[in-house]
């Protein structure tokens, strides 16, 4: 029996973890410190599978406050238009670290994750037929299935409930929002950087310099987040101060001022150090954690008056 095995307690936390209910053949060995040890745990001790808590409940997988940076190949998306305001979208492609993975760290090859993504997508015309796109926001694990199991955890219509719950925690977010300050998944009356919530510190420390921020070498990555955060906001709070009309107008002067970068093929042909010189001309914000296409892109978009491109 489970309760009559040295080692039991910590040998049914884990199978609670997993799903799995030990039998009479269940290997268990002993670290140096007498406590019991499975296969995985032996494996992994204080890695992805490592029981660790949130909020008094126990995960497993990557701790809570950590991020990951992925690669997408070019993938395919599709989409079709179902209202004036509304379209059914399908994406497929592969995902690939920025950095290889530790040994014998994440997940089991074979397992499946079923994710509720909440997003906000911003997109610029560049041209007849390229687009700079980006995307923020939430995802949500709904289900899992683990490499060795022929189900998922949870039935789709358990599935359903989780997703409902998301949705409306993120209904009541947006409700309790201060409508003065900048909102999800809104555009038009806030500067708003992408993706600045994940940024690295190094990057961070690009951004400080080019806001011209002090006193920051010896800021942790959370203070010099939050110091970015309110340059950028003192920036947008001082343009509303000088009038909506006067910055419209200020806007169209300065790009009247702006000499023609030339088209996306000229563009390409440049250094990225070029690009990276014309991008701090222009002042193109984030300009520090781009890659040669996106200077090209950020560069490229910069010819277009706002308004003057055709409908999607």
């Amino acid at each position: 029996m489970l309760q009559a095995w040295p080692g039991c307690q910590e040998l049914r936390q884990l199978c609670c973890l997993y799903g799995a209910t030990p039998g009479p053949d269940a290997h268990i060995e002993r670290n140096q410190g007498g406590s019991a040890m499975t296969a995985d745990s032996k494996r992994k001790p204080q890695g992805y599978d490592r029981l660790k808590q949130h909020q008094g409940k126990g995960y497993s997988g990557m701790k809570v406050g950590r991020s990951h940076k992925w690669y997408y190949d070019q993938g395919e998306w599709r989409e079709r238009k179902i209202t004036p305001d509304e379209w059914e979208i399908s994406y497929q492609t592969t995902k690939r670290r920025a950095a290889r993975a530790p040994e014998e760290s994440g997940a089991p090859i074979g397992t499946e994750y079923n994710w509720l993504i909440v997003s906000h997508q911003r997109v610029d015309k560049l041209d007849a037929n390229s687009y700079t796109t980006c995307m923020e926001g939430k995802k949500f694990k709904v289900a899992h299935k683990r490499a060795s199991s022929a189900a998922w955890n949870v039935s789709e219509r358990t599935q359903r409930k989780k997703v409902i719950e998301y949705l409306e925690q993120m209904i009541e977010e947006l409700k309790a929002a201060d409508a003065a300050e900048p909102l999800p998944f809104s555009v038009g009356e806030h500067e708003h950087v992408y993706g600045l919530n994940l940024r690295t510190k190094a990057e961070l420390l690009d951004m400080a310099k080019e806001y011209g921020l002090s006193g920051t070498s010896k800021m942790k990555r959370e203070e010099l987040l939050e110091a970015v955060k309110e340059r950028i906001a003192q920036q947008g709070n001082s343009r509303s101060d000088n009038g909506r009309d006067r910055d419209s107008a200020n806007d169209s002067a300065e790009f009247d001022k702006r000499q023609p970068d030339g088209d996306a093929t000229e563009l390409e042909a440049k250094s990225k150090d070029e690009l990276y010189r014309l991008a701090s001309e222009r002042s193109i914000g984030g300009r520090s954690s781009m890659n040669k296409t996106q200077l090209v892109h950020a560069l490229a978009a910069r010819r277009q008056r706002p308004g003057s491109g055709s409908r999607a």
